[in-house]
């Protein structure tokens, strides 16, 4: 008797388990293309099968339990790979791995490694949205201190942050989300987002990081942009702001990026993007780049994306990263086409 009882109580407890979980999501995307390009560096190809066209190719698991009261228990674990190798990209849990609580009428607090609230609202009015290539992203990882000497640890590339803690919340159409990274033996990063959705939209983003075990300002980034949208066309337009400084807290750059495009939806499940970038370091005249991308992204279903973009930059004599919208960046003193079409499938 004594033996059925237990063993209904451990089915009792698993089935519990089991229905506890039952809203955990594993998720992903793979994104792989060919891409072709010229004046490569002597020994590159030019000629390759590449990750991350116009999304990151990554996976992960994520969930939420209802708390009851509005209140829900939410986690998030993410990795990033390059598809075409099936290599992972840095850590196993990269991107995400966090947990944090959610209220229904008064935000979300998030803890752990996490995205930057700032770039989030940056990607809502990007002429290309922050697609994996070929768009601002790379002029936002570059401007975060990635390249600077001394950088703080706890600002991976400006996209994510570690050791943070988060709080968001959406009060109709105007979104507000803020993150500090604690600095522990690292720097601490503040990172703010406001963004605002319609017809016309607007975005604002700051970030800035911090020497390890002081408060002395390594980097900061500012952004501004404002989008309008008529029956299929989408307008947009957005202006960067980074400031760098070495080991030392001598300012080595200042980055202006101004970008400037238009979504064209010709049909339901067809988008054609046209998009200028103008980058330029305030500090250095020489180190200027300016880049022009031609993209078409055909929907065959919800899930799977056949795309083709063709890019070209005009990079100037210093040209560096700083200036660059490609990943990699280009040549200076060059005029480089590159030219990339694959799918995306997200899972």
């Amino acid at each position: 008797m004594k033996k059925n009882i237990m063993a209904s109580a451990v089915l009792t407890l698993v089935s519990g388990l089991a229905a506890a979980q039952s809203n955990v999501t594993m998720y992903g995307i793979v994104d792989v293309g060919v891409l072709k390009q010229n004046n490569v560096a002597a020994g590159a190809a030019k000629s390759r099968i590449a990750s991350g066209g116009i999304a990151p190719s990554i996976w992960g698991f994520r969930g939420t339990e209802d708390l009851g009261g509005g209140m829900k228990a939410n986690f998030n674990l993410e990795g990033h790979i390059a598809a075409d190798t099936g290599a992972a990209i840095g850590p196993l849990m990269r991107r995400q791995s966090n947990v944090g609580l959610s209220f229904a009428d008064s935000g979300t607090v998030t803890l752990g490694n996490q995205y930057s609230p700032a770039i989030l609202a940056f990607a809502a009015t990007d002429p290309r949205g922050l697609r994996e290539n070929f768009s601002a992203l790379y002029s936002w990882a570059y401007n975060s201190g990635a390249l600077t000497a001394g950088n703080n640890g706890n600002n991976d590339a400006g996209v994510f942050l570690q050791n943070a803690i988060s709080y968001s919340n959406k009060v109709g159409a105007v979104g507000v989300a803020g993150a500090y990274s604690v600095s522990e033996t690292r720097g601490a990063v503040y990172s703010l987002g406001l963004t605002y959705a319609g017809p016309v939209a607007f975005s604002a983003a700051y970030q800035s990081s911090n020497n390890p075990g002081t408060t002395d300002r390594l980097s900061s980034m500012a952004t501004v942009g404002v989008g309008y949208t008529l029956d299929a066309l989408t307008a947009k337009l957005n202006y960067l702001h980074g400031v760098n400084k070495n080991a030392a807290l001598v300012e080595t750059s200042k980055v202006g990026v101004v970008g400037l495009g238009l979504d064209w939806r010709t049909a339901p499940n067809n988008t054609v993007i046209a998009a200028v970038y103008f980058g330029k370091d305030k500090n250095r005249g020489a180190d200027k780049t300016t880049s022009l991308i031609l993209s078409d992204e055909y929907a065959l279903s919800k899930r799977t994306t056949l795309y083709g973009t063709l890019a070209y930059a005009d990079a100037k004599a210093g040209a560096t990263l700083l200036t660059t919208i490609v990943a990699g960046g280009t040549a200076a003193n060059r005029k480089t086409t590159l030219l990339n079409a694959g799918i995306k499938h997200a899972f």
